[in-house]
């Protein structure tokens, strides 16, 4: 069978149906027949029809309960550092030597960036957070089509931006990137939440060996969108040790099952920052502090768009990307609420019910709320 090009991974999906491509006149990477849009991407991406003749055999099942062995060929870790920003190197989990020898900061805090749904390393959203350019790219323009916002994204992430930002640029961080792209490429949904547990069970042996090479436990935090969000909170059931910081950016909602749902337990600190909550993203509170932004369902700035869900759910990130600069974070206010409310809060709604937080990388770990 052909394969359906990969030029939206990005976004929503695997990009338009071999037929509507061959019509079109393409076939390389990259390429995207016109009128195909983030709404119809996601339609082909969570559900496995004829709209690319794809089948349960395209995609990749794990076989679960413990049964695959760990490290995983599909599961690759990259480690970045603020004093090397162009270079990317992958971990060796099984070299006990192996951090100190390629650069790590002992001195520096740890961050595991765990992507969702049709990512890898280097692909968005998640790229935005590790050292994509200072202004988060807008992905809520009208319309948002393949062609215009993630094609030209990929292309630049691709080549790598010359001014980086994020956690590479706004502080001295090592950087760590999960890559389990193969086990969760479009269109197979349904598959990528069957392999979170599986990949969760291999990603655990990334943080043992982080803390077995010396990496504070108290400055490592795991930091998921989607169902990378997820898989934070199930790597912590595999480990001997307890995980400090899980920051989960909109935990996706699709197909997963309360075993594999992020708890509030699974770390000494779990901030969760709701941006689709009932949609795309998780509708309750998830963590020991929940953050509903701009009532956590739908943003403003996706008002009106092709798919205002679907860039709800990706705003996450950028709220993300915002915070590790202190100067660019979001102040937060408590509300009252146990689930994010249907709109946006009046400042008014607000007086009284708590002293107003920083909300995403330097939220102080003893608070516990929702805001």
């Amino acid at each position: 069978m052909e394969k359906v090009p990969q030029a939206c991974y990005g976004l929503a999906g695997s990009g338009c149906g071999v037929d509507e491509v061959k019509a079109a006149g393409g076939s390389k990477l990259g390429f995207v027949p016109p009128g195909c849009t983030a709404q119809s991407l996601l339609s082909q991406a969570l559900f496995l029809g004829n709209v690319t003749n794809a089948t349960r055999e395209d995609c990749i099942w794990r076989r679960g309960n413990d049964r695959d062995n760990c490290p995983d060929p599909d599961v690759k870790y990259y480690m970045y550092t603020s004093k090397a920003l162009s270079q990317r190197k992958q971990v060796d989990v099984t070299g006990a030597d192996w951090l100190r020898a390629n650069g790590w900061e002992p001195n520096d805090d740890t961050v595991v960036l765990i992507h969702g749904y049709g990512g890898m390393d280097g692909s968005f959203p998640m790229v935005v957070l590790r050292d994509v350019e200072s202004k988060p790219p807008d992905v809520s323009r009208e319309p948002i089509t393949c062609k215009r916002d993630v094609v030209k994204l990929t292309e630049r992430v691709m080549r790598g931006p010359p001014n980086s930002s994020a956690y590479l640029k706004n502080g001295s961080y090592n950087v760590f990137v999960v890559d389990w792209g193969p086990l969760c490429k479009p269109p197979c949904y349904a598959s990528a939440v069957h392999n979170l547990r599986p990949v969760a069970r291999c990603v655990s042996e990334l943080f043992t060996f982080l803390r077995n090479s010396g990496a504070s436990l108290q400055r490592t935090t795991c930091v998921g969108h989607s169902l990378g969000a997820h898989m934070c909170g199930l790597v912590s059931l595999y480990l001997l040790f307890r995980m400090h910081r899980i920051i989960a950016l909109d935990p996706a909602r699709p197909l997963v099952r309360a075993s594999n749902r992020l708890r509030s337990v699974d770390a000494n600190v779990v901030q969760v920052i709701h941006t689709n909550a009932g949609q795309f993203g998780e509708g309750g509170r998830l963590g020991i502090v929940d953050f509903c932004i701009n009532g956590g369902r739908e943003q403003p700035s996706c008002e009106n768009r092709t798919h205002v869900a679907l860039c709800s759910h990706v705003r996450a990130v950028c709220y993300m990307a915002e915070s590790i600069n202190t100067a660019t974070a979001r102040i937060a206010a408590p509300c009252s609420t146990r689930r994010c409310p249907s709109g946006s809060r009046r400042p008014g709604a607000l007086l009284g019910l708590g002293v107003p937080i920083i909300m995403g990388q330097h939220t102080p770990d003893r608070y516990r709320k929702q805001y």
